[in-house]
């Protein structure tokens, strides 16, 4: 509580700072599942899948979220601070609430350099091009400076934790010019202090820079924990000279986000020499991505579509090392190739093979239908593909139609919706998982 304290405080004092000229105050409420950070939690899901035993097991979720926000801007400083909370009630027994405070802070005391820092940048100073426009997504790797979201951590009970992360910060600069300003070249530098509140502390640097001309072409190129073994790069370029249409293409380095790539069932032998199955988040060390769009204005329909898929069977994996009392003695990042023999050592012996069953190749596509019926009114369509190339029974299909409807008198959105989840990694073949996301949202705005 106290964390969530000294966030606000830092939040109101330095949005204070904005007061002297123009400023607009903007507070969201979202009540419902679905969200932003949380959305892997529907309001209800149904799901069975099979474990690494091969057992099929039947769950029951419920969730119920709610997300606060606010949003401040004025000619010298932009912060958001965002309160999250989460109710989850597994099979009418298991109960989890879970608190998650983030925000951050932007002040440009210049016109054109600024000064960034807080533990959440979500979406702020990205790269136009690598915008996935199906997924309505920008990746990590699209964003100019990273934060520390990705080493997060719980703390607290099974029933009740508190989100913590670390700290992130760094140095931006936005420049423009030419005849209406049409020239644009944006950079930033900084890092992130992480800890998981004992002896493991991680610092990460990170580096971006975007230019580009307003109504012809934007690239972009990012740098991204670059301290490390596992750093991670990002390539962007983008075509902005055709109203409504989106064209974007990107090549990536060390690609890992869950999100977009799928599960594999990995086989591996245990200390006993007994094989055994486990489920893990895919990763690829070269990937090619392209997202392409256009909205028809004349009729209301949007048709977009994402493609992400690995160049090779090679990742970016951690081998770890054990002495003879099972004692973790050293890590070593290297690049893996699937298929091959993954061994750890246990007095000078190697005691598991072969992580991986296949060859395989991730891949991710996204089709994203929007139809726009009035002001008031629209449908969308979404189906996902993630499966791994060379290996057919690592397939996950999601098909999701939902609705949007803006009520009368600025009385907020309602969006609701219906996911259809066949996971041939979990659960093989048929469908695997049934949910409702389902979201009401208000916003008020206050100029100044």
């Amino acid at each position: 509580m106290k964390r969530i304290i000294t966030i606000a405080s830092a939040f109101a004092l330095i949005a204070s700072l904005g007061f002297a000229k123009s400023s607009k105050l903007t507070i969201k409420n979202t009540v419902g599942s679905d969200l932003d950070e949380l959305g892997e939690y529907d309001m209800y899901a149904h799901t069975t899948e099979t474990d690494i035993n091969g057992d099929k097991q039947t769950n029951n979720n419920f969730a119920l979220g709610d997300q606060l926000q606010a949003d401040f801007e004025s000619t010298y400083v932009t912060a958001r601070l965002r309160l999250e909370g989460l109710f989850q009630n597994v099979n009418g027994d298991d109960h989890k609430f879970v608190l998650r405070p983030s925000g951050f802070v932007h002040v440009t005391p210049l016109p054109n350099i600024g000064i960034i820092a807080g533990n959440n940048f979500y979406k702020y100073f990205a790269i136009p091009s690598a915008y996935l426009a199906a997924a309505d997504d920008t990746t990590k790797y699209g964003r100019l400076l990273n934060n520390s979201v990705d080493r997060e951590t719980y703390i607290g009970s099974d029933s009740f934790s508190l989100y913590g992360n670390g700290f992130a910060g760094g140095l931006t600069t936005n420049w423009t010019w030419g005849e209406d300003d049409q020239f644009y070249l944006k950079a930033a530098a900084g890092g992130s202090i992480y800890t998981d509140f004992g002896s493991d502390t991680e610092k990460t640097f990170d580096f971006g820079i975007n230019a580009g001309i307003q109504h012809a072409f934007d690239l972009g190129f990012t740098a991204h924990e670059i301290n490390s073994d596992d750093r991670k790069f990002g390539a962007f370029a983008g075509l902005t000279s055709i109203q409504n249409l989106i064209l974007n293409a990107g090549f990536y380095y060390n690609f890992t986000p869950g999100d977009y790539l799928p599960e594999a069932r990995v086989s591996r032998k245990d200390d006993n020499d007994v094989e055994v199955d486990k489920f893990k988040k895919q990763s690829t060390k070269y990937a090619l991505g392209a997202s392409a769009g256009y909205y028809f204005n004349g009729i209301g329909l949007g048709i977009y579509g994402d493609f992400i898929t690995g160049l090779n069977n090679e990742y970016i994996g951690e081998i770890k090392y054990y002495d003879s009392n099972g004692n973790l003695t050293g890590t070593k990042t290297t690049t893996i190739v699937r298929g091959e023999s993954v061994v750890k050592y246990k007095n000078g012996e190697a005691k598991r093979t072969d992580e991986y069953t296949a060859k395989a190749i991730p891949l991710y596509s996204q089709l994203h239908l929007v139809y726009d019926v009035n002001n008031s009114f629209s449908a969308s369509f979404n189906f996902k593909v993630r499966t791994m190339i060379g290996d057919s029974e690592q397939r996950w299909l999601t098909f999701y139609p939902k609705v949007n409807f803006t009520l009368p008198g600025k009385l907020g959105a309602i969006t609701a919706g219906l996911r259809l989840d066949m996971n041939n990694t979990r659960y093989d073949g048929g469908l695997s998982s049934i949910s409702i996301p389902f979201t009401y949202t208000y916003k008020f705005k206050k100029k100044f």
